[in-house]
């Protein structure tokens, strides 16, 4: 037979309220009180009745919310696939996702698409945020409601969260240092190709590549850092610009989206083949672009279990008041090249 909060809060001589706060970690108890009904839970295995959290969620409209910018990127096609197939497995609790998609990183945007998920009244966040103070100020507010925020794809400093779910951006950038360096002898003027610098994984795959060519690769200079915002149409001007000016750049690293628009101003200038590219990710085009020889390699951060298991870690903290071992759930660096893409 289940063992009930009932009959812990019997045993530890408190009552159901004060179990339902420590098994759901709602605070609001003694230490002492705490660790007598964890342990009281743990020696009779105590499990939370399924069906029953089913039927409350049914009946109170459980939903997540999903914040993402991921217009214009299709890197973010693979992850929203990830989040749609854990919604998938997760509808018979009958929790619901609610998906919001912002294009760029417009901080007032994005505070009025968190405010707007809030009114909905949901039990979770997922969100790729920002890194700026209001936001992170606006997710501490978040999370002191009861809504544990997990963090999708990039990670943002000083919030309290219930875990981060993405790549090790700083590895990233080391990555793609490390394989310029093999691929130019460690001779190269390179230009920089990044996102947004309000983003921390941007920086923290620039601050990765530079790390590795100053301390392996000294014969490696970076002429130029331009942010393209993840959009096409600038990463085209951005990258037509910066091979017009430095006529000695002989290498490009592509750390965020707009590839697409930055390779067709390499093809214009008829600059194909004549430069050493790496990227990041391996959408469709950058698949092609690796097998005509196009770019040399991309590093990429498996995008369908970024989302997958980002939806995961609050749906086994609403269900089974889980939390993840580690704060920071890393997904794979791979390498790839046109002989290993499939």
């Amino acid at each position: 037979m289940a063992v009930t909060i009932r009959q812990i809060a019997e045993l530890a001589g408190v009552s159901r309220g004060t179990v339902d706060r420590v098994l759901n970690n709602r605070g609001g108890v003694s230490q002492e009180a705490e660790k007598t009904i964890k342990r009281i839970a743990k020696e009779l295995n105590y499990k939370p009745n399924l069906m029953a959290k089913a039927l409350a969620n049914s009946q109170k409209g459980t939903t997540i919310g999903v914040l993402v910018n991921s217009g214009g990127n299709p890197f973010f096609d693979k992850v929203l696939l990830g989040i749609a197939k854990a919604q998938e497995e997760i509808a018979g609790f009958h929790i619901k996702v609610k998906k919001v998609e912002l294009t760029g990183y417009n901080i007032e945007k994005q505070l009025y698409a968190i405010n707007q998920l809030v009114d909905l009244q949901i039990s979770g966040l997922v969100i790729t945020p920002i890194n700026d103070s209001t936001i992170a100020e606006k997710l501490n507010e978040v999370n002191n409601k009861g809504i544990p925020v997990v963090t999708l794809n990039a990670d943002i400093t000083g919030i309290e969260k219930l875990g981060f779910v993405g790549c090790n951006y700083e590895k990233s950038g080391q990555t793609a240092g490390e394989l310029l360096g093999q691929i130019t002898q460690g001779n190269a003027t390179v230009g920089i190709l990044t996102g947004s610098n309000k983003m921390l994984g941007h920086t923290m795959r620039v601050d990765g590549f530079q790390q590795v060519i100053e301390q392996s690769y000294p014969n490696i200079t970076v002429a130029r850092i331009l942010e393209t915002f993840d959009d096409d149409q600038i990463a085209y001007e951005q990258t037509k610009k910066l091979l017009l000016e430095n006529q000695s750049i002989n290498a490009l690293y592509y750390c965020a989206g707009g590839i697409d628009g930055g390779i067709k101003a390499v093809l214009e200038l008829g600059y194909a083949h004549k430069l050493k590219i790496i990227t990041v990710d391996d959408t469709d085009n950058i698949k092609q672009y690796l097998y005509q020889g196009i770019v040399n390699a991309t590093v990429c951060q498996q995008p369908f279990k970024q989302g997958y298991d980002a939806i995961k870690l609050v749906f086994n903290k609403l269900i089974y008041n889980q939390l993840p071992e580690k704060k920071h759930l890393y997904t794979q660096n791979e390498i790839k090249v046109k002989f290993n893409l499939d």
